[in-house]
């Protein structure tokens, strides 16, 4: 290849002499052969994130693609203990030679990386299990002609594109599961881009099980976003219930003392309800789970707009395509295939109610204990549905296929820890993200329907920050503006005003 040529080509040129400031200020002096990727916003952003983390004691860190090295080096002043590695040996000569001069002990430069064949043992990931494997990405589309790219990194990528062994961080978690090269509870990092095959990492993730969540981010100069995304096995300590038969998933587990992350599952379920008391009836292809969560002081509005955007990652998912709590035009673009959240727990396909969300909250000892309960109709074979409830439907309209049970569980699993799973290092997602998330969601719905209070017609004009919403008249009367909670008696409408 073209560019392949003339990296070997820049290989023979004197080496760039290069100067990188970490996060705490310190500024490192480095002479980076050609062939090595010097430190770049991408560097910046990694290196950032590990700040943000703080000092750390007695945890361990693998750095793949370690470049020139200050990252690792950055991280080792942290108080990790560090293991980098690169494909590229010149790479490893000037990580060895920068941690040398700055005299840093505690680190392990090998080069090597991760392997097409997730089978095949590693050299590299046997130095664990580590508490976090952080990795900025080379590229997840084909490099243009004027970037750097050497010919041992143009090796790495040859299983880029969609083939049999995957992509470049599909092919890392399936080495690290097969490895066991991660501690309980332990993280990945992935810096990508918005651009691409970058749009749908969190996504490919979410469908091998794995929870996601954006930790940091940096725009650039010319519009593109860097993201930090952090990954790990969802409640990974905590096992599933699944039971044959129960009158309520959300009863049971409130009536039981259950870690936090534990989900129950029933094939059938005898009495399922919904707000206000309401049955949810469970038909031939509906699933039903309950969570046991965090309080966390949130309103039980923001929790179950948190679950019911779950379930729209998941079936994006499950689907191949974006999340659409990836970013606003993700969610457009879902949102005209016909999906919708309605306020406050309904999720809706084509108008119609495929899914429902219940929070319940009881006070044990001192603590407040947090249930989340979802009830979904993943498909609807025998045609009852529609038949027996006008207003509701399956994703049968939606899915081209039949959906194994132990998948949608699993994704969905993940995308519920994604929102709700606390961990030591990586925080939530703030209100904020949810809020914006859920008003984008709730567009199809609020656009073609009204509420109806004591006769009067309303139009959803606001999302309040403890989930309550904002009405206003007909007549958009700024004295006519009503906030509403969950204690509300709403009557939804699909009405014309004039």
């Amino acid at each position: 290849m073209k560019y392949t040529e003339n990296e070997i080509k820049r290989a023979n040129l004197k080496p760039k002499s290069v100067t990188w400031t970490c996060p705490l200020k310190k500024t490192y002096l480095l002479k980076i052969p050609n062939t090595v990727y010097p430190p770049k916003e991408d560097t910046n952003l990694l290196a950032e994130t590990l700040a943000n983390f703080g000092e750390v004691k007695d945890m361990k860190i693998l750095e793949i693609g370690c470049g020139s090295g200050v990252v690792s080096i950055f991280a080792e002043t942290c108080g990790w203990e560090v293991i980098g590695c690169d494909i590229n040996p010149l790479a490893i000569v000037t990580s060895r030679g920068l941690a040398k001069e700055y005299q840093i002990k505690n680190i392990e430069f090998i080069e090597g990386g991760v392997e097409p064949d997730s089978k095949q043992s590693s050299h590299i990931f046997n130095k664990g299990p580590f508490d976090l494997i952080i990795w900025n990405l080379p590229y997840l589309d084909t490099p243009k002609e004027n970037e750097l790219l050497g010919p041992f990194e143009d090796a790495s990528l040859a299983d880029i594109s969609s083939g049999e062994n995957g992509s470049l961080h599909e092919l890392l978690i399936k080495k690290v599961e097969s490895e066991n090269s991660l501690k309980k509870e332990g993280n990945i990092i992935l810096i990508h881009n918005d651009i691409g095959k970058g749009r749908k990492l969190t996504s490919e993730c979410r469908k091998l099980g794995w929870a996601s969540r954006c930790i940091n981010h940096k725009i650039l100069d010319d519009g593109e976003k860097l993201l930090a995304t952090a990954l790990w096995k969802p409640w990974e300590s905590v096992k599933k219930i699944k039971l044959e038969q129960i009158d309520s998933t959300n009863s049971y587990s409130l009536k039981k003392k259950l870690p936090l992350g534990t989900l129950v599952i029933a094939k059938n379920q005898t009495k399922g309800r919904g707000q206000r008391e309401n049955v949810w009836t469970h038909f031939k292809g509906s699933w039903c789970g309950s969570w046991t969560i965090s309080f966390d002081n949130s309103s039980p509005a923001i929790i179950q707009a948190k679950a019911g955007l779950a379930v729209l990652d998941s079936i994006a998912t499950v689907s191949s395509q974006e999340l659409p709590t990836f970013d606003w035009v993700s969610m457009a673009n879902f949102s005209e295939k016909g999906f919708s959240l309605k306020w406050p727990n309904d999720l809706l396909f084509n108008d119609k109610k495929f899914a429902g969300i219940l929070s319940e909250s009881i006070t044990q000892g001192n603590e407040i204990k947090c249930v989340i309960g979802i009830g979904c109709n993943l498909a609807d074979d025998e045609n009852i549905i529609e038949t027996i409830i006008p207003g509701a439907t399956s994703l049968n309209g939606f899915f081209q296929k039949a959906i194994p049970t132990e998948e949608w569980v699993n994704i969905l699993h993940a995308s519920m820890a994604s929102k709700f799973e606390r961990l030591k290092l990586i925080n939530m997602d703030k209100d904020e993200k949810t809020l914006n998330d859920w008003w984008l969601s709730m567009k199809n719905f609020n656009n073609t329907n009204v509420a109806r209070i004591n006769s009067i017609f309303y139009h959803v004009n606001s999302l309040n920050k403890d989930g309550s919403i904002g009405l206003i008249s007909n007549k958009y009367d700024l004295s006519s503006i009503k906030k509403c909670d969950e204690s509300f008696n709403i009557n939804w409408g699909n009405i014309s005003f004039d």
